[in-house]
């Protein structure tokens, strides 16, 4: 129990298909598309044996009766202590961080790579998930919206360097049983690195006709970017915002949400118990920004060492040129150091996909119109990324925001607007077709305006929605016939009706947890974010242990 509750408690802090087809013609009259997501894919043993590799493969539904409310409330209340006492009091973070490594690492031991960025006892997709998709590509094909695309299987944990080869004789091999000269690619979430690896060593032969970027991370996932290099603020506004946030997702359906329940409050009041108990003063809250920075960056290597995140490849993708060199410092120590030293063969595919793609985006979009390769994007906004990280506050759709999802758009700060200024002189440089019905985007800096597609309020979850637009764009051409778009680049979704329609002035709106709170955090404040921050922690506890949440 101890485990399972560290475990969830802190990598809360950190930080998301379709159906396969019966049967596929030798020949198909429509281009073939290649759809590769992110990291859906359950892993194995060599002997068949599921990997807990994420928290969504932990077996939640085990030791009935063993765990009921009263246990988790005093054992959520007893993580505190350690928090409290050894860091808030005697300012000792590094011992709680190596007992936290060493109660999380039991459960993930073999999620992780190796030294050399390879998999741990022979761990990946099964032998049989492996045939399904290479070989038989009559079951490799998948519904799209009563067509068919190829999913293609792999080792999300890898470097998308270990795949290419794999992945051409993929589409080499489909194209040959469709007939086709020319293929579409589909990539979303932690797929946009796999893609974007591809496209640089393979768009060159000009077998790519179209690529759509859906959600994509390899742009920066601002989350996953700014918590690996340890570039946190605390602000106490954010993190009010950031409770409902997760209330309106629990309450959906989309993500990790939470809603609240008597047994959150209960563990709520026995906190504040406690914290009265050991004299948490005024003075001591003064100084929570700073103290929430040394928890992070003690805490931070630990759990992604202990849950294998920092050795998995293909989520350094995900990360910043900007951010690369401090979160390679957090999580594997200064150049030469003991673990940099032992760690150098996976360094150095981080290292790889970096210089090839991530160190000169610039070029590889260029490189895409050079090959002819018509490309579009799919982005969300009306989520703030996360509450702890820098960047919080830009709309995102909960995991990266627009601006990185878009490589380029520029956007207001969460819950502002563009100043009126910026958008004159847009307007007078005719590109005022580029600004969104509620002010906060300009798609005008993007780098395919015109080929980019915005959906306000919509979670990194949400993507079945608008699989119709995606389809029209990969059979096409840059441009979308999708009747629901109508020519339109913003899109309003619906959490109702699971649709979406143009963004016009009068239909755009924030949620409500976007507009609070305005007035400047005082002591007072700041204690209760606190408090509904540890909230959230024990109702993801809760939610987990009731397996009502799922990671995708």
């Amino acid at each position: 129990m101890k485990k399972l509750i560290s475990l969830l408690l802190l990598t809360v802090m950190l930080f998301t298909v379709m159906s396969p087809a019966a049967s596929a013609a030798n020949a198909y009259e429509k281009i073939p598309v290649i759809y590769i997501r992110g990291n859906g894919e359950q892993l194995y043993y060599p002997d068949g044996t599921k990997l807990v590799a994420t928290l969504e493969d932990i077996d939640l539904s085990s030791g009935e009766g063993s765990i009921n409310k009263d246990t988790i409330v005093d054992a959520c209340v007893n993580i505190l202590k350690p928090f409290v006492i050894e860091g808030m009091l005697f300012d000792d973070w590094d011992n709680y961080g190596r007992a936290v490594y060493d109660e999380i690492s039991p459960l993930f031991a073999d999620a992780g790579l190796d030294e050399n960025g390879n998999p741990k006892k022979g761990t990946g997709p099964s032998e049989a998930q492996l045939t399904w998709c290479d070989v038989n590509l009559a079951n490799s094909a998948w519904e799209f919206n009563n067509d068919r695309q190829y999913g293609f299987i792999y080792d999300w944990r890898l470097s998308p360097y270990d795949h290419l080869d794999r992945l051409h004789a993929f589409i080499t091999n489909i194209m040959k049983a469709t007939g086709k000269k020319e293929v579409a690619l589909y990539g979303r979430c932690l797929g946009g690195g796999l893609l974007m690896a591809y496209l640089k060593e393979y768009g060159h032969l000009g077998h790519v006709k179209n690529v759509i970027f859906s959600d994509v991370l390899s742009n920066e996932a601002t989350v996953i970017s700014k918590a690996f290099s340890g570039k946190i603020e605390f602000d106490a506004k954010l993190i009010e915002r950031y409770a409902g946030q997760l209330d309106f997702c629990g309450r959906h359906n989309q993500g990790v949400g939470f809603v609240m329940s008597d047994m959150i409050n209960e563990i709520v009041v026995k906190t504040m118990d406690f914290f009265n108990q050991i004299n948490v003063t005024d003075k001591a809250l003064d100084g929570v920004e700073e103290l929430y920075g040394k928890l992070y960056k003690a805490l931070i290597p630990a759990v992604c060492h202990a849950t294998g995140m920092a050795t998995q490849v293909n989520y350094w993708t995900c990360v910043s040129e900007e951010d690369m060199d401090d979160a390679l410092e957090l999580l594997f120590g200064k150049e030469g150091s003991e673990l940099r030293t032992e760690y150098a063969g996976l360094i150095e595919k981080i290292q790889l996909y970096r210089s090839s793609v991530s160190k000169n985006l610039d070029a590889f979009y260029a490189g895409l119109e050079e090959n002819n390769i018509h490309y579009g994007f799919i982005a969300k906004y009306g989520f703030l990324n996360g509450s702890f990280t820098e960047d919080a506050d830009l709309p995102s759709d909960a995991l990266v925001s627009l601006t990185h999802a878009t490589y380029g758009a520029t956007t207001a700060k969460i819950g502002k607007v563009l100043p009126d200024s910026y958008i004159e002189a847009r307007v007078a440089e005719d590109k005022g077709r580029y600004i969104s019905a509620d002010k906060q985007v300009d798609l005008s800096t993007a780098v395919s305006p015109e080929t980019t597609w915005v959906f306000k309020n919509a979670h990194h979850n949400v993507f079945d929605t608008y699989s119709g637009l995606i389809k029209s764009f990969l059979y096409g051409t840059n441009e979308t016939s999708d009747s629901l778009t109508d020519g339109h680049n913003f899109m309003l979704y619906d959490y109702d009706t699971d649709t979406y329609a143009p963004l016009t002035e009068e239909n755009n709106f924030d949620f409500e947890f976007i507009n609070r709170p305005t007035e400047k955090p005082t002591t007072e404040t700041r204690l209760i974010s606190m408090f509904r921050f540890f909230t959230l922690i024990f109702n993801l506890i809760t939610k987990l242990l009731k397996g009502e949440i799922s990671f995708t």
